[in-house]
């Protein structure tokens, strides 16, 4: 399949790049699809040379990676890494809204909202096909309150991270098609922002991204696998009693071997006993607990057993 070149002034190896850039946000390229320089040329019409300088400065941008073999791919963006892309768009999107409210003209809070109307006419048609476009009005909804703030820095900055999430919603949309409800909540950032209200508008920004965070959260969950760092460490034996890990050997009983808790006296063989946790799923664990799911949900959704959740959530710094 070719591609199409933008018509633009820019020279050979800049369209290349905004080329294959669009393909992989868009999902025109498959995220398991194997990328060969050869085929990438044919495909944009263009020689080698120019697919080069766009490879090179995609993996810059963490957009493309090598696997062990050397294949080139498209970065395939796990729970943790999701997590942390919203964390810092929260960070610097108070900023945002905040430099939006004192310092947006009548203009600029025009073309806002005209993004929510926009966001708003196609969600009531509902259709699946529409969704992509629903998401360059996110996205555009985003980059134009960054824009009003006068914050030169935040708009760069805010441009990587929505790369980003758009590889993300990319990688995301087949699991979980229903974008549909973010223009309300863009609705209300918007609103904020027109008051000229600016604690309203973190609040409600904030609360938009958190939702945003925890609906790919619950998609990972669902639908995607969980990266092997994100899984149960098999590294300790836990005493099923007391669920501490002091424990030393005791013995052997039917040809396995015992141990014996330190803490409460428990006798148990290996196989009774449960595994140490990595803290990033400990760390997951209790975020969903104060997300308020319950502890044998959260036993369901991550292996963990609900007793040690309960622990957790009791003492979360104890080690």
């Amino acid at each position: 399949m070719s591609s199409q070149l933008p018509q633009r002034s820019q020279p050979l190896y800049e369209q290349t790049y905004l080329a294959l850039r669009s393909a992989i946000l868009t999902g025109e390229i498959a995220v398991n699809e194997r990328l060969i320089e050869s085929q990438l040329a044919q495909r944009f019409q263009v020689s080698r040379t120019p697919v080069r300088e766009a490879i090179r400065r995609l993996q810059q941008e963490n957009l493309l990676a090598s696997d062990g073999d050397g294949a080139l791919y498209i970065t395939k963006l796990s729970l943790h890494d999701a997590i942390k892309l919203y964390d810092c768009r929260i960070a610097l999107e108070q900023l945002s809204v905040v430099g939006a409210c004192e310092n947006a003209t009548a203009e600029q809070l025009k073309g806002i909202e005209q993004t929510v109307i926009q966001s708003e006419r196609l969600a009531q048609q509902g259709q699946y096909q529409l969704q992509n476009k629903l998401l360059e009005f996110n996205f555009d909804f985003h980059r134009l309150i960054a824009q009003s703030s006068d914050n030169p820095w935040l708009v760069p900055l805010l441009d990587h991270l929505s790369n980003h999430t758009r590889l993300l919603r990319t990688q995301t949309l087949q699991a979980e098609p229903d974008i549909t409800n973010i223009h309300r909540e863009h609705r209300q950032v918007y609103e904020a922002i027109s008051r000229r209200d600016a604690p309203a508008a973190v609040e409600y920004i904030t609360h938009h991204l958190k939702a945003s965070q925890q609906r790919i959260r619950e998609i990972f969950e669902r639908s995607l696998p969980i990266s092997s760092a994100e899984k149960p460490q098999q590294e300790a034996l836990q005493c099923p009693r007391c669920l501490s890990f002091e424990v030393s050997r005791n013995g052997r009983r039917m040809g396995k071997q015992g141990y014996i808790c330190k803490q409460c006296g428990r006798q148990f063989l290996a196989t009774y006993g449960s595994s140490r946790y990595s803290a990033e799923i400990r760390e997951k664990c209790i975020v969903l607990h104060n997300n308020g799911i319950g502890f044998r949900e959260i036993e369901r959704i991550t292996g963990v057993n609900h007793n040690t959740i309960i622990r957790w959530v009791k003492s979360p710094q104890d080690k």
